[in-house]
């Protein structure tokens, strides 16, 4: 019988509904009252929290209706990011585990044009360390 019971845990390269940020509360928090940086093409906002949340850290993507009309520009646009995130996440990881705190992220694109992967890539990476070094 395959249910919740039989789940194995989530290997350290994936990006599960536990990390995905999907709380009104907590993302109105974090626009409110969290700290931001901008690092083109991104602006990331990043709080500490107490809250009870099923992962320490959780993730929103985000690309604006204003500067890709069409739906499927923006699901592509945030699909990259995921993934960029999700193969990079080890450099944020690694600065987690010594904080009590949990931490909500959010990465909203503002560029215009639709992106290439390597420059997503290139990209989320230095906004990971800066925001690595912002947490410390």
């Amino acid at each position: 019988m395959a249910g919740a019971f039989n789940r194995r845990p989530a290997s350290p390269q994936s990006f599960g509904k536990a990390e995905r940020l999907n709380s009104k509360k907590l993302m109105d928090e974090l626009f409110k009252k969290g700290s931001s940086f901008v690092l083109y093409p991104f602006r990331v906002y990043w709080m500490k929290h107490e809250q009870q949340v099923p992962s320490q850290m959780q993730i929103l993507m985000g690309a604006s209706k204003k500067n890709f009309a069409r739906a499927v520009d923006r699901n592509r646009v945030k699909r990259l990011m995921r993934e960029s995130y999700r193969k990079n996440k080890n450099t944020l990881t690694v600065t987690l585990p010594t904080n009590p705190k949990n931490l909500a992220v959010a990465f909203l694109f503002s560029d215009k044009k639709l992106p290439e992967y390597q420059f997503v890539e290139q990209k989320m990476i230095a906004a990971l360390t800066m925001l690595s070094e912002k947490i410390k």
